[in-house]
């Protein structure tokens, strides 16, 4: 059997960990810029407030309910994700982190009697030591997983086991198939003009046209719904084939300068990430972007090609603000930057050019290295090259009035008590 544990509206339970007078309150948390809506608590959804709806649209709703609003708060995120997975790692010894709020777990080994029972146990510890509330849903593969964990998240337990129901395909027929994991919006069209509108229509449908229409991803997700397991199970997830960092600007860019210093500081994020996995990229993309609704609407974007693929933070940073010089149009008001790293490949395949400088590019993975360590040590960036500008001269910083403290990972934002 298969587990899935799923966290509940997990940012806006984050929020909640440190707030405990915000229990059973709506809450609601903004993407970058205080943009848009992309966490809903229970209690917000029930108001009507969509997901990703624009923040202005739903201002008036929000303060007629009393609704807690929250910046996003990245660190605070990964750092209770992590701490859930440690817990979940002490109860399962195969698990496979999916996302941040969602992970597979493999029961074969653990040979139990009740599964139920187990997710009982599992969720209650979650609660108790991390402060989140979790779904967990159990099925023979991990398509059936998914769909039992969005009927547990409407059970009062929080649990639902699909395999220990008397006949399942009364379930499937309930799940609309657009609904089902690994079925896109294209390919349910396709289904649904040959009348395949369930999760049991497609698990009886003809594996011929399946695999001709849905290919042999398809063909793996229906036999997935007839219980045989076709989706791998990785414990360490899979290097990234593409790494973007791009963010809404705290304020309108015209000047180059500015607008310089903030895809180099977004270029050494990339950087860094590229070499926390070990890996380096041939090809660095630059693009900007005005505001989507002004009547001279520009997107640009460049992309730069390595002479060899790098990873350390001067390259990387050359080739984005080469790509800034060919993207930037002067006059316009940027609203937005982004950098991608794409071509990537492990740092283990690389093949030193002919006139590569072996000494100085040692040096330079060192000076990486350190450089990687003393900022992941201090949790925040104390050393970032000059490109990126001083951070009392950063305008363009992401703009996070109503973040909450970073109540785990910051020694400066730590909770106190007053006695």
């Amino acid at each position: 059997m298969i587990a899935l544990v799923d966290c509940d509206s997990f940012y806006a339970s984050c929020e909640r960990i440190f707030r405990p007078d915000l229990k059973d309150k709506p809450v609601i948390v903004l993407s970058n810029n205080d943009g848009c809506v992309i966490a809903r608590s229970r209690e917000a959804k029930a108001l009507g407030i969509s997901m990703g709806v624009p923040y202005f649209k739903v201002r008036e709703v929000v303060t007629k309910n009393n609704v807690a609003v929250f910046s996003s708060n990245y660190a605070l995120y990964q750092d209770i994700s992590s701490r859930a997975l440690e817990t979940i790692r002490n109860f399962c010894p195969e698990v496979e982190p999916y996302s941040i709020d969602e992970s597979f777990l493999i029961l074969d080994s653990l040979r139990l009697r009740d599964e139920a029972a187990f997710a009982k146990r599992l969720r209650q510890f979650i609660k108790r030591s991390v402060g989140i509330p979790v779904s967990v849903g159990i099925g023979q593969t991990k398509t059936l997983a998914k769909i039992a964990t969005k009927i547990a998240k409407q059970a009062d337990e929080g649990i639902y086991n699909i395999a220990a129901q008397e006949d399942p395909d009364c379930i499937l027929a309930s799940m609309a198939v657009e609904d089902i994991w690994g079925i896109g919006q294209h390919q349910s069209k396709k289904l649904r003009a040959v009348r395949i509108r369930t999760a049991r229509d497609l698990k009886y449908a003809e594996d011929g046209w399946i695999k001709k229409h849905l290919s042999v991803v398809g063909l793996r997700t229906v036999y997935e719904l007839r219980g045989f397991r076709c989706f791998g199970f990785k414990e360490i997830p899979d290097n990234r084939k593409s790494i973007c960092v791009s963010r809404s600007l705290g304020t309108y860019l015209t000047n180059y300068n500015e607008l310089s210093q903030a895809v180099a500081f977004y270029a050494s994020l990339a950087s860094e990430k590229l070499r926390a996995q070990r890996s380096l990229a041939n090809v660095v993309t630059t693009y900007i972007s005005t505001s989507f609704h002004v009547p001279d609407c520009y997107w640009g974007s460049k992309r730069v090609c390595l002479a060899t693929p790098k990873n350390d933070s001067p390259s990387i940073v050359r080739a984005a603000l080469e790509g800034l010089r060919l993207a930037y149009i002067e006059g316009k008001k940027y609203k937005r930057v982004g950098v991608l790293l794409s071509e990537i490949s492990s740092c283990k395949e690389l093949q030193k050019g002919l006139f590569c400088d072996i000494k100085q590019s040692k040096k330079l993975d060192i000076l990486m290295r350190e450089i990687d360590k003393i900022n992941l040590e201090a949790n925040k960036p104390l050393v970032w090259l000059a490109a990126g500008g001083k951070p009392e001269s950063q305008k363009w910083v992401t703009s996070a009035s109503m973040r909450s403290p970073r109540y785990t990972s910051y020694w400066d934002e730590l909770p106190t008590i007053k006695v």
